[in-house]
Formats: structure tokens, C-alpha cells, sequence
């Protein structure tokens, strides 16, 4: 036991191993009541650059991983936990303990720990399906009706908006319609349209009649 220890706190070992403790670190205070566990989806701010073909590829990237229908941090728990045994299963070969040869292993070790996330997460996709987009069925409740941004945001971007229903929240792909709207976070925005292929709301300012 002391060897592992010693072996995960060893080097470029450390980066799985500290990685994992934060990830403790914040299920525990989703234990105590102190975070919501989707605390850290809400900030989740992607920067697009000019056109759409980045939008496209991070939409792609995100559906790949399920991070579209299942919170970041869960997420990131699984990858984590997988992280760090892989990285300590590499105490068994033959190599330095944190040296060059392990640091390289580590990183194909981080890329296989990504798919092998992909697979474990397939199943909970359906379990988190009520704090996302549910389908059209309540489509035509969102279009027309005020949201509130999760994050900062501005034309070129794509964000998350929180909708309210029916004493439920829910968590919508948000992105400026009007070249001169920017959005803080916590602001109120009008859904004035949709994105079917994407699954992206537009949304614009609310101006009050004074």
C-alpha cells in the first residue's frame, strides 16, 4: 500500500492523483448540501471563432463524450476515477516511477481513459435526461418565454440558459441572435427561436417600455 502511495504522489503521477482528490473534494460538498451537483455545468462557456465549422466540431465532440446529456462533472468523476487506476496499473511495468518513459504512457493513458469513459457513461445517459432539453414536447413551452443565462455571453458563442417549468429546471444550448446583444450571467433572454439540427435556442434582449 505505502508503494502505491508513494508511486501516486511520484512525478507526473501526481497530475491523476490530484485530479482525483478534487473530484473527492467535490462530491463531498455535494454530500453536505454546500454545491447542486450540476454547480459547474452552469459555467460551461465554450469561445466559437468566426463561421460555424468550430461550433459544428465542439457540438460533434460533445455528443461523442455524452457531455450534451450527461453533467460535466459526472463526466469528469468517471474519467478521473479511470485516470488515475490506468496511470497506477503502470507501476506494474517495468519503468521509472514518474520519469519520461511513464509521462508518455500517461498521456495514452489519459486518451484511453477518454473512450473507455465514453463506454461507461452510455448507460446513465437516460438519467439525467430531465435536466437537458426533454424534446419537442416541450419545445413550444421554451420558444417565446424567458430564460435565465447561466454564463456570460455574446454574439459568436455558445452558452447555457436555464428554464423553468412547471417547478422544474432545465438547462438549454443558448446562442445570441442579434450581433449587438451581449448577455451577463443571470440575465433574463427571450427565446425567439430554434435550432433544430443543432439543438440550439436564439435568443434576444428584453426591452421594457418605460
Amino acid at each position: 500500500m505505502s508503494e502505491l502511495i508513494n508511486n501516486a504522489f511520484t512525478g507526473v503521477n501526481i497530475i491523476p492523483t490530484i485530479l482525483l482528490i478534487l473530484v473527492l473534494i467535490y462530491w463531498l460538498t455535494v454530500i453536505l448540501g454546500i454545491i447542486d451537483i450540476d454547480f459547474f455545468d452552469f459555467d460551461i462557456d465554450f469561445d466559437i471563432a468566426d463561421g460555424t465549422d468550430g461550433l459544428d466540431g465542439l457540438q460533434g465532440i460533445l455528443a461523442y463524450f455524452n457531455l450534451k446529456e450527461i453533467p460535466l462533472m459526472i463526466i469528469l468523476s468517471i474519467l478521473s476515477l479511470v485516470f488515475w487506476i490506468l496511470s497506477m496499473l503502470l507501476y506494474l511495468l517495468p519503468i521509472k516511477a514518474g520519469g519520461l518513459i511513464n509521462g508518455l504512457l500517461l498521456i495514452l493513458t489519459l486518451i484511453i481513459s477518454a473512450f473507455i469513459t465514453k463506454l461507461i457513461s452510455l448507460p446513465l445517459k437516460g438519467l439525467f435526461k430531465n435536466m437537458y432539453y426533454k424534446g419537442t414536447e416541450d419545445e413550444e413551452k421554451v420558444i417565446g418565454h424567458l430564460v435565465s443565462l447561466c454564463c456570460n455571453l455574446e454574439k459568436g458563442r455558445l452558452g447555457q440558459a436555464e428554464v423553468k417549468q412547471d417547478g422544474a429546471s432545465i438547462l438549454i444550448n443558448v446562442k445570441c441572435e442579434f450581433t449587438e446583444d451581449k448577455f451577463e450571467k443571470n440575465e433574463e433572454a427571450f427565446v425567439t427561436k430554434k435550432d433544430d439540427e443543432k439543438n440550439i435556442y436564439y435568443i434576444a434582449k428584453v426591452y421594457i417600455n418605460k
